[in-house]
């Protein structure tokens, strides 16, 4: 069946790009922009409001947010030479290959790809969803960056569509019908990047905090992959979005996970961009 492809770990070495990231060294164990954290914005006090303090002669402005490799020990000036499955965007509604990119770490010469090294989180966010060994992501974890705290520069490099919420009218795929609507966000949207393939279930929980660069899990070669790498794929959509887990192809998925699958994969309310544009955008 064509679509278990989806992360094949096919060798194909992509040419190297010019990065626009201002990193001193190309090879680091953890490579980032300078700037600071990409923290969700807390919830707001019920107690009656406070009076803004004026700022003071000393105040400091904020830096700009920080973006950090999604390999342990590898630059972003280097992770094109990562790739062994480049993005490849599908048609509206199809869930076809290749939604995101896959990185592996390869034996020196060989081509030959290894588990055990170490997943970083690209963006400061919010746990949306820790997928516990469920096809076809395997154990993956899914984190909210809310769009409001990153710069517009960056939203343009990263080419981020203007909102489309509405569901695709037919898809290829079996979706089961919502019980009820989801209670999501509209009017606020985030970037939502997943990690997938890991080796062990990642050892987060649902609405925990997690900062650049934090390390997730090592690559595996769970769910639907047939070597080790790490599947990251990148969507927008509304804020606040929970998935308990994902599942698909799989007569043990339940229809709870089938729903939630759909709508991250084919909805239309999860719009789809290349996660290699995070390591191009400048602040």
């Amino acid at each position: 069946m064509a679509i278990l492809s989806l992360c094949a770990c096919q060798v194909a070495q992509s040419p190297s790009s010019t990065w626009l990231t201002p990193v001193g060294e190309s090879t680091v164990s953890q490579s980032t922009i300078p700037a600071h954290s990409l923290s969700p914005t807390p919830k707001q006090a019920t107690a009656s409001p406070i009076p803004p303090t004026p700022p003071s002669a000393t105040s400091t402005l904020p830096a700009a947010p920080q973006v950090c490799s999604p390999l342990e020990g590898v630059g972003v000036n280097d992770l094109s030479s990562h790739i062994v499955n480049p993005f490849h965007p599908p048609r509206p509604g199809s869930d076809d290959p290749h939604q995101g990119v896959d990185l592996a770490d390869l034996f020196p010469g060989s081509g030959v790809a290894r588990a055990g090294l170490g997943v970083r989180a690209v963006l400061a966010g919010r746990v949306a969803s820790v997928i516990h060994d469920r096809f076809p992501y395997g154990n993956a974890v899914l984190v909210e960056t809310p769009l409001e705290g990153i710069p517009a520069g960056w939203l343009v490099a990263l080419q981020v569509l203007t909102p489309a919420p509405t569901l695709a009218s037919h898809s290829a795929l079996t979706c089961p019908t919502p019980q009820a609507p989801q209670v999501w966000n509209l009017a606020q949207r985030s970037l939502y990047l997943i990690y997938a393939h890991m080796q062990q279930t990642p050892g987060l929980l649902p609405g925990e905090a997690v900062s650049c660069g934090e390390g997730l899990g090592v690559i595996g070669s769970s769910g639907n992959a047939l070597n080790p790498h790490l599947h990251l794929e990148a969507r927008v959509g509304p804020a606040g979005a929970d998935f308990a887990s994902m599942a698909h192809y799989d007569s043990s998925a339940s229809p709870q996970e089938m729903r939630a699958y759909c709508e991250w994969r084919v909805s239309g309310l999860f719009q789809l961009i290349d996660p290699m544009r995070f390591f191009k955008a400048s602040p």
